[in-house]
């Protein structure tokens, strides 16, 4: 079996990179490269070269060599453009004496070569030539490539805030969820065009973002990193929310968070203003409820109107009727008419929250079982004692409700259910 080590993978992965880049044509050969002895390598395991870079960055431009090799000095040659386009611009960036210093993982010595990123047009790719000379004169040539593109921007939306809770944002306690509206790379575009267009002016050519990472400031507190979103543009304009839970250390405290975007050699951050946490807002007013349905009872018992705490008469329309009995037998269904909506608490949930009810919990509920198809929905299904459901009612206000009996109704019965519910 044969072993392969690091040496020989550095000094294979710039040979591919060679027969790589001869099926490029953007970019001419000025020169024909002279290969004689001498291991030469470009970049690191973990510092590695990009596709793209924006005008006045500093590349991390690394070479690895032996030192048994006697390795000279280093060369840098830079190609601007090429014929395709129009325009080529070459210039030498500068040779610079070997004095590199040992790198145990590769066992090889390493150096960085000060390279920085030309003021070019959007889009244009650049060929970069890097030469080792040794001792005895001999010559190995390495290359790299890369597109000028504009730099990583990130930036709040036009609603930077949204509380999941429905609820102001003076009124997020700890545990409430709240979403923030970001823009990565605004009007960029992550392909570019085939040769020899440039990106256009209105949508030019933008740096990858390789992470997204959310950090949260509790008063003057360290920066603590909640998520990562890996690769979450190529370049091209990226809108999108990051819920974020407020975390119970930041109860009565203002907490703020922020949100940093990493690149290539880049690290831009957007901060949202801080958010107050205050104490949750109880549902403190109670009311009970009681429909019917079946043979015997009038239809004006079948609905219940949950911002009068009054029976809806049938011939009303169905917009007030936040609660109606669907079937009777041989269990009883319930369902709204209108635009309210509930979500069933599960027993840990009801054991946690249904005493100490709060607006904040309620809406937080319907909107993390909202992220499930079918959990959040008009319908309650067949109930039974003990069932309590989250409501909001006609996308207005929050409470909690709590079936307290029921009795279906069987050979022409009559089926009632009574309940309580809180709101504010």
């Amino acid at each position: 079996m044969r072993h392969f080590s690091f040496k020989t993978l550095l000094a294979a992965l710039p040979l591919l990179g060679l027969l790589l880049g001869s099926c490029k044509k953007e970019l001419d050969d000025y020169y024909a490269p002279v290969e004689d002895t001498g291991f030469a390598s470009l970049g690191l395991p973990r510092v590695p070269l990009a596709p793209r870079y924006a005008p006045g960055e500093t590349v991390p431009l690394y070479v690895s060599f032996t030192q048994t090799d006697q390795l000279r000095d280093i060369s840098v040659f830079q190609v601007i453009g090429s014929k395709a386009y129009g325009t080529a611009d070459s210039a030498a960036v500068g040779t610079f004496p070997a004095s590199g210093t040992f790198n145990a993982a590769g066992a090889v010595q390493t150096q960085a070569i000060p390279y920085v990123v030309p003021v070019a047009a959007n889009g244009l790719p650049v060929r970069v030539d890097v030469t080792f000379t040794f001792q005895n004169g001999s010559k190995r040539l390495r290359r790299f490539t890369y597109n000028i593109a504009q730099p990583i921007t990130i930036k709040l939306g036009a609603t930077p805030a949204t509380y999941r809770n429905t609820l102001a944002g003076t009124a997020q306690t700890a545990g409430d969820i709240v979403g923030y509206s970001l823009v990565i790379n605004e009007t960029g575009v992550g392909t570019q065009p085939p040769v020899p267009t440039l990106p256009s002016p209105t949508a030019p050519l933008f740096k990858a973002v390789d992470s997204l990472t959310t950090f949260y400031r509790i008063g003057t507190g360290a920066p603590v990193r909640v998520g990562v979103v890996r690769n979450p543009s190529t370049g091209a304009a990226n809108s999108r929310t990051v819920d974020v839970t407020i975390p119970a250390a930041a109860a009565g405290q203002a907490i703020t968070y922020s949100f940093t975007a990493y690149g290539p050699v880049q690290a831009v951050t957007v901060t949202a203003p801080p958010l107050n946490v205050t104490t949750a807002t109880p549902l403190a007013t109670l009311r009970t409820g009681r429909i019917s349905a079946g043979g015997n009872v009038t239809p004006d018992s079948l609905a219940f109107n949950l911002r009068t705490g009054q029976i809806e008469p049938a011939a009303n329309p169905p917009a007030a009727k936040d609660l109606f009995v669907n079937s009777v037998s041989p269990t009883v269904t319930l369902s709204a008419a209108n635009t309210t909506r509930y979500t069933k608490l599960t027993p840990a949930q009801i054991d946690r929250f249904y005493a100490n009810a709060t607006a904040n919990t309620a809406g937080t509920l319907l909107y993390t079982n909202g992220l499930t198809a079918g959990l959040v929905s008009a319908d309650l299904g067949t109930v039974a004692a003990g069932d309590v459901y989250a409501v909001r009612v006609r996308n207005a206000e929050l409470g909690l409700l709590r079936i307290l009996s029921v009795r279906p109704g069987t050979a022409g019965s009559t089926a009632r259910v009574r309940f309580e519910y809180k709101t504010l």
